[in-house]
């Protein structure tokens, strides 16, 4: 698995190795304010295998006191502000925090409900409604991305490509994108989802791009490498596979994830949507996020501004990180279909995770093959280390992680 997230003006290649080696060992501003949503706490000192979920609410060696001494000194210690951790078993929920304040003030306590980006921990929800269009027939993993005249069945209009395309762009398919293997290296031609500025320009747009101006100026290009041959950490490819998953299920992708991924678990429309591409839009649900990146904005030519209000267009990257949801509904859904690729577990457990970072946001998605999923979602990139053990990530999996064991779990 690699991981990217976007920051605008400057690449970061998070490349997962480290937070892999993290996987293969488990098993499976004030923070002082913390509000619960689960109002249920563990109070065993450990957990049987197998215990059932009846047995496990019924112990007493406080999850939440663990995860509170956790997360408050850790936030403490590294200025997050605001942060929520949702935990379950075989899909119940046993705790969900919210820590810190939701506004910079520090007036009004974040609640455990709060809606935050999520950064590239969506991707796996983005392949899980692949999956389900896959099983549903709707679609072939085979099925090549671009139409050329000559590759049906395929998806996308040859009207999107150049009068002369890379001719391997034609090869690409379905399974390729979802493995990061469509033909795209940042390292090598960069991240179109940090580049909607230049797109912008190049185009000779007055307003934000849209998707398929998007795709247009990627497709002018020459792929980095045949497809299927590598491996390179792809945002642009889960761009594409929103319009797939469009075009299959006659949906926009949000309402085909509400109604068909999420909404069967339980979550809210409201708590999976699109993030604001301004910040005098945000969700009032949302906290403020805590970054000093700045970039060109789209919204308004000629401005500089923070990476977080108007650098994109949020719409256009939704399927690869750019959705408000809250820590509980990716629990769940990491509770119900394995990582990454959106399989559903159907009863099964996995060792698996995913991580996301965007200026201001750090998050972890977390199953583990005990039955345990979890979330954590915080309002602060670890700017100097946005990856590796030293990153805001990697560390909160640790404590939480521990916290876990020391409950039992």
């Amino acid at each position: 698995m690699k991981l990217l997230s976007y920051l605008p003006g400057a690449t970061q290649s998070v490349t997962g190795a480290a937070f892999i080696a993290v996987l293969a060992g488990c098993g499976g501003g004030s923070s002082g304010v913390v509000t619960s949503n689960a109002g249920k706490s563990l109070t065993c000192a450990a957990q049987r295998p197998g215990a059932s979920v009846a047995e496990v609410l019924a112990c007493s060696n406080d999850l939440n006191g663990k995860l509170d001494a956790a997360m408050k000194p850790f936030m403490a210690a590294n200025g997050i502000t605001a942060a929520t951790v949702a935990v379950a078993k075989d899909g119940v929920m046993l705790a969900e925090r919210g820590y810190g304040h939701r506004d910079s003030a520090g007036q009004v306590a974040l609640p455990a409900d709060a809606l935050f980006i999520t950064a590239s921990i969506v991707k796996p929800v983005t392949a899980a409604a692949i999956q389900t269009l896959a099983r549903e027939r709707k679609l072939a993993l085979t099925d090549h991305v671009f139409c050329t005249g000559l590759n049906a069945p395929c998806w996308l209009a040859r009207e999107l490509q150049p009068a002369l395309p890379d001719a391997r762009a034609g090869a690409i398919t379905i399974a390729q994108l979802l493995e990061h293997q469509g033909g795209w290296d940042a390292d090598i031609s960069g991240d179109p989802m940090q580049s909607e500025f230049d797109i912008q320009q190049s185009l000779g747009l007055s307003a934000p791009p849209q998707q398929d101006d998007i795709i247009r100026y990627v497709l002018r290009q020459q792929l980095d490498f045949v497809p299927g041959t590598k491996t390179a950490y792809s945002n642009f490819g889960y761009l594409l596979l929103g319009q797939i998953i469009e075009k299959a299920s006659g949906a926009g992708y949000v309402r085909y994830v509400q109604e068909n991924i999420m909404g069967p678990l339980g979550v809210p429309k409201d708590d999976f949507q699109v993030m604001r591409s301004l910040i005098r839009d945000r969700h009032p649900r949302e906290p403020q996020y805590i970054t000093t990146i700045m970039a060109p904005s789209v919204f308004f030519p000629g401005t500089t501004v923070l990476a977080l209000d108007g650098a994109v267009r949020a719409e256009n990257w939704a399927p690869a990180g750019q959705i408000i949801s809250t820590a509980k509904a990716m629990t769940l859904f990491a509770a119900h279909y394995r990582m990454p690729d959106g399989v559903p577990l159907a009863g099964a457990t996995h060792n698996g995770g995913f991580s996301g970072a965007d200026p201001g946001v750090s998050t972890v998605l977390r199953q583990l093959s005990s039955g345990i999923s979890y979330t954590v979602m915080m309002n602060k990139l670890a700017d100097n280390n946005p990856s590796g053990d030293a990153s805001y990530q990697l560390q909160a999996l640790h404590r939480i992680e521990a916290a876990l064991k020391d409950a039992g779990l």
